[in-house]
């Protein structure tokens, strides 16, 4: 009896020495098995918000570099007084204007839409971009300039946006489409008809309109942080202006 009462207790012993190592081993292997699902979804947030940014980083930095290219040409090149005051190209000097503005805006949205908060990997890198979209729709928004040149409110801006954004695709429509929606929808024209007067009254006005500068150097400021290598767009591409007309 003394032996078969050993043989159990050694048994029952065994027996939970082994329960508890397998409860322990299988508590390890949850661990491990939730750390490397963390790890796989971080991996795939990391591939998820490369792939939104090659996708958009291009799109929104020629956008932002057209538009910043047709107001330093407003104001340094005599753009207006060329295409619209001196020619009978008035539609394209308008229309070509908006566009790029439009554009700009069209891919400001889909950023802020898709891949929210705009995430680029870092808080540091977060704060500077939203910080700079901040900046350049604070300087369209504001009412603190002396004209309502290019003048447009927050929700205006996002309006735009929306607009000229394509159904179901990350791209925004092209000149040819703008124009033609221009012409067929009033409605959509209807959101564009007080820039368009502000365009054809700036062609006639002398002066620096600081509105305009303020946003030409906001945007370039954006282009240098998207392009800091000059891969894109070189030094001798970047310039800036100022209300005295003078360029840095």
């Amino acid at each position: 009896m003394k032996t078969e009462l050993l043989v159990a207790t050694l048994s029952g012993a065994a027996a939970l020495v082994s329960a508890v190592y397998s409860s322990q081993a299988n508590k390890k292997n949850s661990l491990l098995a939730d750390d490397l699902e963390r790890q796989k979804a971080e991996h795939n947030r990391v591939l998820e918000r490369q792939d939104a940014m090659s996708r958009f980083r291009d799109p929104l930095l020629w956008a932002a570099f057209d538009f910043q290219s047709r107001l330093f040409n407003i104001l340094r090149g005599g753009f207006l007084r060329i295409y619209f005051t001196q020619s009978h190209d008035r539609q394209y000097a308008v229309r070509s204007t908006l566009h790029v503005l439009a554009e700009y805006l069209g891919w400001v949205e889909m950023l802020r839409r898709r891949i929210y908060f705009l995430d680029l990997g870092n808080q540091e890198a977060n704060r500077q971009i939203v910080a700079l979209f901040t900046r350049i729709g604070t300087v369209l928004n504001s009412d603190g300039y002396p004209d309502r040149h290019f003048h447009l409110l927050r929700s205006e801006q996002r309006a735009i946006g929306e607009l000229v954004m394509k159904d179901g695709k990350d791209d925004c429509m092209g000149y040819a489409e703008f124009c033609a929606r221009l012409e067929s929808d009033p409605e959509f024209a209807g959101w564009f008809a007080r820039l368009s007067d502000s365009i054809a009254e700036l062609a006639s006005l002398p002066g620096r309109h600081p509105r305009l500068v303020d946003l030409q150097v906001a945007l370039m400021d954006l282009i240098d942080f998207l392009d800091p290598e000059q891969e894109r767009f070189p030094r001798k591409r970047r310039f800036r202006t100022t209300t005295e007309g003078q360029l840095y």
